[in-house]
């Protein structure tokens, strides 16, 4: 008994040894998916009519990063004062967060402070009054930029107005209403200097 028990272990020992220098591949008897079925792109597919195994993406299907906007392509002035409201709070957490993004995003043109006085603006004699043309970068601190309600300010930055591009594609949606909080906070402490420099 114990012979046989010593030879059942050098054969399956020779058997293990054998099978490490094969240089067949091994046998598989449970892939698990390991062999895709998914067809490669412009692949022919004959199950379907079209024999094409490009498929469109289903009725309805919208990409994981979209984001629904009703007032998409309009123009700024027809932007309903309260139907677009910001859904966020002017709390710490989303004061700073968008004024990090806004420092990215706005203030090489609209000024760190929000008066239109960017670096983009820069020190040559034909920029100083604003764009090569001699009009303005807009000042986010003005009373016109003031009468804009959040929305509008939101679709200024979606939309883009004006020789302002679309930036929906750098900035995700929700940044773009901290950013409007960080421009409101902006606003208020202007206000507050003007107060103060009346009252000098």
């Amino acid at each position: 008994m114990i012979s046989l028990n010593k030879f059942s272990i050098l054969s399956f020992s020779a058997l293990l040894l054998w099978n490490c220098e094969s240089k067949t591949p091994p046998l598989e008897y449970m892939p698990d998916m390991a062999d895709s079925v998914a067809r490669e792109a412009q692949e022919a597919e004959p199950f379907f009519a079209n024999n094409s195994a490009v498929r469109l993406p289903p009725k309805g299907a919208v990409p994981v990063d979209y984001y629904p906007y009703e007032y998409r392509g309009l123009d700024i002035s027809v932007i309903p004062n309260k139907g677009l409201a910001n859904p966020f709070k002017a709390d710490f957490a989303n004061l700073k967060r968008g004024e990090d993004k806004y420092q990215t995003y706005c203030s090489p043109c609209h000024g760190v402070r929000g008066a239109g006085n960017g670096f983009v603006v820069g020190p040559a004699p034909k920029l100083n009054a604003g764009q090569s043309d001699g009009s303005p970068m807009a000042a986010l601190i003005s009373a016109s930029a003031k009468a804009y309600s959040d929305g509008q300010i939101y679709h200024a930055m979606t939309e883009g107005k004006g020789r302002m591009n679309s930036y929906a594609s750098q900035i995700a949606p929700e940044d773009r209403w901290k950013i409007v909080l960080y421009i409101r906070k902006l606003q208020d402490h202007d206000n507050k200097t003007n107060k103060e420099t009346a009252k000098k």
